[in-house]
């Protein structure tokens, strides 16, 4: 594995140069590369950069304890570091970090010259030819795709396919808002609801997250007012009357678009954590807990009879049942049909569509406007019941879990 980069920024005369401060997502572009390459696993960073690109560059990654010690800066005209192989990025080409690591395995080092099939993409270079290449990537993504052209058929230069997210080379600062859209699309999970989610969270979270990676909060502080609102739109929902379910359901609906942001901002930001997906998972957790304790208590107090508090119970059962299940298996890191058998394979799918909050969020909403509260627990009660035992039946446990 190669863990060695060289990061070649352009002359100050190119008009890539004037790029490398903008912020994209949230962070200065230089800063963003550096940050990329190490979450795909790169150790060590060469920075290329004249002495008045120095001081600028420095500032970005000045207290940012995920680069300390980690960045060797040197001039055009200095002699540079030869490990065997290394790689050579641009920083005004933004690179996502599984793609990249994903490229770099494939782009098994053999002592020829490595280049991606796009345009500015990453290289993988030996030491014998990393002065050349150094010197065409000062000229910019321009450079590079001219000194590879005159390579093509002339030399040991080889092409590995770019896998996964697209690379976006930045040519003008214009380009940011469209860069910075892609980049949040990119981010939208297997695991999202194909209604809700899709057409209703996703949109709004996106232009959210844009706004919330130049504020100074963090993904967890995210979560949190995700929870917070949660909890108040819960609270609305055990009074009775139009207004105070419209109310509930907005802030409900509020808490499930954040719910999406606070993993947009993360990724934007390289600020994810093994706390912060527990935070995010259980919060949603709670959050349904208490519509269901909720409404519950709102159809106890309306007069109907007191056996609807054992429904309660089953609705609150069935979703933490399925709660469990599911994020069980996505800690276990075990494709899901592992254990599967030929029968159980075709419930999968069904499974793995229904494993989101979008069944929820639309049952809550079509209940609460028809003023039905009792068909919600109902339907809770019977499906997330049903939906835990299916998976149960299916999956099984995750092989780690059922041996202890």
């Amino acid at each position: 594995m190669i863990d060695t980069a060289v990061v070649v920024c352009p002359r100050a005369d190119m008009p890539e140069a004037s790029l490398l401060g903008v912020r994209v997502g949230g962070l200065p572009l230089f800063a963003r590369t550096l940050l990329t390459a190490r979450q795909a696993g790169v150790e060590r960073f060469v920075v290329v950069a004249s002495e008045p690109q120095q001081a600028g560059l420095r500032f970005q990654l000045e207290g940012d304890v995920r680069l300390r010690d980690r960045v060797r800066w040197v001039e055009p005209a200095d002699a540079l570091p030869a490990p065997a192989d290394c790689l050579l990025l641009l920083p005004t080409v933004l690179l996502e970090a599984g793609a990249l690591r994903r490229w770099i395995e494939r782009a098994a080092a053999d002592g020829s010259l490595i280049a991606a099939e796009s345009e500015g993409g990453p290289l993988v270079v030996p030491a014998r030819e990393l002065p050349a290449c150094v010197e065409a990537a000062l000229g910019g993504v321009a450079g590079v795709t001219r000194y590879l052209a005159r390579l093509q058929g002339q030399g040991p230069l080889w092409r590995v396919a770019w896998e996964g997210i697209d690379q976006h080379p930045l040519r003008s600062v214009e380009e940011v808002p469209e860069v910075e859209c892609r980049m949040i699309a990119a981010f939208r999970s297997p695991e999202d609801g194909p209604i809700v989610d899709r057409h209703v969270n996703r949109t709004l979270s996106a232009r959210l997250s844009r706004k919330f990676v130049a504020w100074p909060v963090t993904p967890n502080q995210i979560t949190v007012a995700s929870l917070v609102a949660g909890l108040l739109g819960a609270w609305l929902l055990h009074l009775e009357g139009v207004l105070a379910s419209l109310a509930g359901l907005v802030l409900f609906q509020l808490s499930m678009v954040l719910d999406h942001v606070d993993g947009e901002v993360a990724r934007l930001t390289f600020q994810f954590s093994r706390l912060g997906k527990w935070l995010d998972n259980f919060s949603d957790h709670v959050v349904d807990l208490a519509v269901i304790a909720c409404l519950t208590w709102r159809v106890v107090v309306s007069g109907t009879t007191g056996h609807l508090a054992l429904l309660g119970l089953a609705s609150a059962i069935g979703v933490t049942g399925a709660f469990l299940v599911v994020f069980w298996w996505s800690l276990s890191g075990q494709p899901q049909d592992v254990r599967c058998t030929a029968a159980a394979r075709r419930v999968a799918p069904a499974l793995s569509a229904l494993a989101n909050r979008d069944g929820f969020c639309l049952a809550l909403w079509a209940t609460l406007l028809l003023d039905r509260p009792t068909w919600f627990l109902w339907i809770l009660a019977l499906g997330a019941n049903a939906y835990w035992m299916a998976w149960l039946l299916t999956y099984g446990l995750p092989r780690s879990a059922s041996r202890r």
